[in-house]
């Protein structure tokens, strides 16, 4: 009993935090089937972890080392790195599956210390000595904390300034508890509440992305529009008003399935060329809006003609209007009158000659 009150005394807000996690994502009906077995198998390991931390504390007490400390120590040392991994897995899908090769040789590796002192072994007094590749799992960790680094800069160039700010409070605080074991200040429980307090940060903050952004595209939502306008109206230098044209011909010739994957691909092209500090919204059917930022680049004559290019290479047709002079109501009311026209003359353009825009050969 000794035991298990001394476990529920140093894990139960972690425990509980964590079934927490593993209860909500039953209900899930929001992220994508093998990204929440990824959560739940992370939650998994991380309860595991905190068990077999306390086991090998156990058995680290007594006088003499015995075969099940060896046995913990070595899940411990396996299990650290691979929950980093599957982190990565989580926070980017398109993650090689051979990066799974440097946390499986360092179980290998672990796992010798049943018949060698190459990575740790316990002499007489049940002292833990370091071996030659002691760090080992301290190198592996680094390994895949460096690819969570790269990853939330990779997520910058991607427009998601958020994601790429949580991804890289995540690894630093990775980076902490490793630093802090390198040092030789052990804190397992340490290590543990950090990978719980990421993974709910992570899911929680991907949980709250589908209140602000439209599922078929991932752009911005019509009611995160109205609150950029609200709240950060002072930031906002231009306004780029689009309008898809020809989506009702599109949806009644091809099916909705043709018009939803339309859609997806132009809000591609407008995603791919405007600044970071730049936001893209879905405000209606086939309605998009970007706010221009002040901080990011001036030329946005210079991003409309990329947005339009980008767009006719894809095979569609977009009208464009912008406007970065006066209020932002006349910003916005002077972008929509300008797509408007521009909507007008590509029609009256299709009139003359009798082409459709869409699905050209």
């Amino acid at each position: 009993m000794d035991f298990i009150d001394n476990y529920l005394l140093d894990n139960y807000v972690l425990v509980f935090m964590l079934l927490g996690m593993l209860a909500l994502s039953a209900y899930d009906v929001f992220l994508r089937k093998d990204m929440i077995f990824e959560f739940r198998m992370t939650i998994v390991m991380i309860l595991f972890l905190s068990v077999f931390d306390s086991i090998e504390a156990y058995y680290g007490n007594l006088p003499y080392p015995t075969p099940w400390r060896f046995a913990f120590s070595a899940l411990c040392y396996s299990l650290r790195p691979i929950i980093i991994m599957m982190m990565v897995f989580i926070v980017y899908d398109n993650s090689s599956r051979l990066l799974t090769i440097p946390a499986a040789i360092n179980a290998i590796l672990s796992f010798t210390c049943f018949f060698s002192k190459i990575v740790f072994y316990f002499d007489e007094d049940n002292h833990f000595q370091r071996g030659p590749l002691g760090y080992t799992p301290y190198i592996v960790s680094a390994f895949y904390l460096v690819a969570l680094v790269v990853i939330s800069i990779r997520v910058v160039s991607d427009h998601s300034i958020e994601e790429s700010f949580v991804v890289f409070v995540m690894a630093i605080a990775a980076v902490g508890t490793a630093a802090f074991g390198m040092l030789g200040y052990q804190n397992n429980t340490l290590v543990n509440y950090t990978f719980g307090t990421s993974l709910t940060m992570y899911y929680l903050y991907t949980y709250s992305q589908f209140t602000k952004r439209d599922a078929l595209t991932g752009l911005l939502n019509r009611q995160s529009y109205y609150s950029h306008l609200e709240k950060n109206s002072d930031g906002i230098s231009g306004v780029i008003s689009i309008d898809m044209n020809e989506l009702k011909w599109l949806n009644d010739t091809y099916g909705h399935a043709a018009g939803d994957k339309g859609i997806t691909a132009v809000s591609k092209c407008f995603k791919e060329n405007v600044s970071v500090q730049d936001k893209v919204y879905r405000i209606g059917g086939d309605e998009f809006m970007v706010l221009c930022s002040k901080k990011g680049s001036r030329d946005i004559a210079g991003r409309v003609e990329a947005m339009r290019k980008a767009v006719d290479e894809a095979g569609y047709s977009c009208a464009f209007g912008f406007s970065e002079e006066g209020s932002l109501e006349d910003m916005i009311k002077k972008a929509d009158e300008l797509m408007y026209e521009d909507k007008a003359k590509i029609k009256a353009e299709m009139d003359k000659t009798g082409r459709k825009v869409h699905f050209r050969d």
